[in-house]
């Protein structure tokens, strides 16, 4: 008798926490809502176009058109998802886990050399355009996101040349984090 008490307070208890999960995680595709969460580094930079289960490196050469600036933020998470410790429950297969980060103030992307025109120096964020049409110099909030931040660029430059650039990341508290890096060739024609 003890052991069913037991096993009927554990489904309970389970069944207690699929409800609040369902109710408060639940973004009503499947999928759990953002957790609240704090970038605090930029994680790296890498380059479009994956191909031969890597993505292109500064001594490859790539089509300029296919060419993607990319990064990934590292962060800390606030809470934690009931949906993760759950035993028997299942994610849909097109669940990304996003979240929403709101100590970020801006991000910058810095030209280590001449491109395009432009002279060392030069915040080219605003080239750098998202999937959903936003330019990255423009983001402001940070609701509902990835760690990984996809970009195209709309500088056109000049047949195989190197984009060597500084990520900044801008916190609210007035602290920066920065990432180095060199583009693949860019072959425009």
């Amino acid at each position: 008798m003890a052991t069913f008490a037991l096993c009927a307070s554990y489904l309970l208890l389970l069944l207690t926490f699929a409800c609040i999960d369902q109710e408060n995680l639940d973004q009503g595709d499947g999928c759990p809502r953002p957790l609240e969460a704090d970038a605090i580094d930029i994680k790296q930079v890498f380059f479009s176009p994956y191909s031969n289960k890597a993505y292109a490196t500064a001594s490859d050469t790539v089509f300029f058109s296919e060419f993607g600036f990319n990064f990934e933020l590292e962060i800390q998470e606030k809470e934690m998802s009931y949906a993760s410790t759950l035993p028997g429950q299942a994610l849909a297969l097109s669940c990304i886990r996003t979240y929403t980060i709101r100590n970020i103030s801006n991000i910058a992307v810095i030209l280590l050399e001449p491109f395009a025109g432009l002279p060392i120096g030069t915040d080219i964020a605003y080239a750098l355009i998202t999937p959903e049409n936003n330019k990255l110099s423009q983001l402001r909030e940070f609701e509902n996101v990835s760690i990984y931040f996809g970009t195209r660029l709309t500088l056109t430059p000049e047949n195989y040349s190197q984009l060597k650039t500084r990520t900044f990341l801008f916190l609210k508290n007035g602290t920066q984090k920065t990432f180095d890096s060199t583009s693949p060739f860019l072959k425009t024609n």
